[in-house]
């Protein structure tokens, strides 16, 4: 197991873990924008910042498997 984690992180660091890593880092970006706006809007619209953060982790934890549904490992 820990060959396998030891193996992913140097494919990552050497660029070569993903097909298309920039498809990659544009999914990741959406969720992060998505959960940012978020926490924007759950703040302005009055809830506290902890539990804003909390409902901003959910919903984008949520739809992360949606995001990358169509990740292609190298």
């Amino acid at each position: 197991m820990l060959d396998m984690f030891i193996n992913s992180i140097s494919l990552f660091c050497k660029g070569c873990l993903f097909q298309d890593l920039s498809h990659v880092i544009r999914q990741a970006t959406i969720g992060m924008v998505i959960a940012a706006l978020i926490v924007i809007i759950a703040v302005k619209a009055g809830l506290a910042l902890w539990m804003a953060i909390i409902i901003a982790s959910l919903i984008s934890g949520g739809i992360q498997p949606y995001l990358f549904r169509d990740l292609k490992y190298a």
